[in-house]
């Protein structure tokens, strides 16, 4: 039992660096493929980063309590800290396969978003910070001094970890950000508009189609009204999967559309122009 807890000690850095990767995963997976609000997924982010000091909290208040018991011996009060740390191990081990796989497999009416892998990980390092201020004279040194010679590679190895994570991090936030900001444009919602409207382009997709959640392309705006869009997005029916592609520019505040155009099936010239028949 010792080792799992010098394990959690040593690695705390890493182990709340993939537990918050979780949450942003989590986050992504209900965006782009659960149909969540934005707003909706950050909160639900930001509620799981307060379940781990909640958690944290409720387990110092629980056991403190057995700490200070005079009728709660030492032997029991361990058994307790052992218990609430194997129990909670494996409920971050569920939480992470359930925050990313299964969320992932769930129905999108079945899916929450909150990360449950973060509760269990406040439990666990609130009871190790009471267990060493109850044992710390009383724990075993023999494996933090095997290894204290490798600690300064191990130092780089987790700074880099650390770099690379917050980059990647920082990466994945500023391409939700661009992806919402496309979701939400004028052009790209005036097209799903003339699309939702046709009876034909409904017929050729189906009652069960899907909407993009990435939109590629550029959308530029200056603060004088002008801009332009060149974007393109795929919309997947019972047919197949199928492109559409938006060309407008932007004068006096008001978008001028160029080009709406469906395209059946990708390289085939088989198409409806959304443009012409919405004059």
């Amino acid at each position: 039992m010792e080792k799992l807890i010098n394990f959690y000690q040593k690695k705390i850095k890493l182990i709340l660096g993939i537990i918050t990767c979780v949450c942003l995963i989590n986050c992504i997976i209900n965006i782009f493929f659960k149909n969540v609000k934005i707003s909706s997924s950050f909160l639900g982010f930001g509620l799981s980063i307060l379940f781990f000091f909640l958690a944290w909290g409720m387990c110092f208040i629980v056991l403190g309590f057995q700490k200070i018991n005079p009728f709660c011996p030492k032997s029991i009060f361990k058994f307790f800290c052992f218990f609430i740390i194997i129990i909670s191990t494996i409920g971050i081990i569920y939480g992470v396969i359930q925050d990313t796989i299964l969320c992932l497999l769930k129905d999108n009416e079945d899916v929450f978003p909150f990360v449950y892998s973060t509760a269990p990980a406040g439990f666990v390092y609130g009871s190790i910070f009471l267990y060493r201020k109850t044992f710390g004279n009383d724990v075993e040194t023999e494996v933090l001094k095997e290894e204290i010679t490798d600690e300064n590679k191990k130092r780089k190895i987790r700074k880099n970890i650390i770099i690379f994570g917050s980059g990647f991090a920082g990466a994945i936030i500023v391409c939700v950000f661009v992806f919402s900001t496309f979701l939400k444009s004028e052009p790209y919602l005036y097209s799903i508009q003339l699309i939702e409207n046709n009876q034909e382009i409904l017929n050729y997709l189906g009652e069960n189609y899907k909407l993009p959640k990435i939109v590629s392309g550029s959308i530029s705006t200056n603060g004088n009204g002008t801009g332009t869009a060149s974007i393109s997005y795929k919309i997947k029916g019972k047919n197949g999967v199928s492109r559409v592609y938006v060309d407008a520019i932007k004068e006096n505040g008001i978008w001028n559309y160029r080009k709406i155009i469906f395209y059946k099936e990708k390289g085939k010239a088989d198409s409806i122009d959304l443009l012409l028949i919405s004059e």
